[in-house]
């Protein structure tokens, strides 16, 4: 599967080689797609899945919004860091169980981030609920930014070859 996954990304890579390195451009691309199949999830439940501005799940009750973003992620966390393991930073020596903490980690910090953003911008275009999805994208690329960095320096962290810095103890 991996291999299928890297062929297609890598067919789509020459126009852009002499802007972004393969690995970037991979991890742009599942990004990209996990990213883009989080939003149709959001778009999914928001507007066929829940149709009242009020959800109720037996004693708790969510705002619409907030049980499209509950759909959103419980999709497109486990498909991202299963693309990031196993496709992505697949060289990397820390044991799975250290990259799932931390990759758990920045999914808290993003849920947070996510929905005091997309609430904040929701208050401010309530009189227009068809731009509630574009209100998701425009939080989505910016926390997708944000992602990329913590994962790439922290959460799947390869040891570059030649560093030869050693811990002493």
């Amino acid at each position: 599967m991996r291999k299928a996954i890297l062929a297609i990304i890598d067919f789509f890579h020459p126009p852009f080689k002499n802007f972004i390195s393969l690995h970037n451009f991979r991890y742009m691309a599942t990004g990209g797609g996990t990213l883009l199949l989080g939003i149709l999830s959001y778009y999914f439940a928001y507007f066929v899945i829940f149709k009242t501005e009020e959800v109720s799940f037996g004693t708790i009750v969510l705002q619409r919004e907030t049980a499209s973003l509950l759909v959103d992620y419980i999709i497109a966390i486990p498909t991202s860091f299963l693309l990031n393991k196993y496709v992505i930073f697949t060289h990397s020596e820390l044991k799975g169980r250290v990259q799932l903490f931390r990759f758990l980690n920045l999914q808290f910090i993003n849920i947070l981030a996510t929905y005091v953003f997309l609430k904040f911008l929701l208050e401010l275009l309530r009189d227009y609920p068809t731009l509630s999805v574009l209100s998701r994208i425009l939080v989505s690329v910016s926390m997708a930014l944000f992602s990329y960095l913590y994962q790439h320096y922290f959460t799947f962290s390869v040891k570059k070859i030649g560093d030869k810095k050693e811990k002493k103890d």
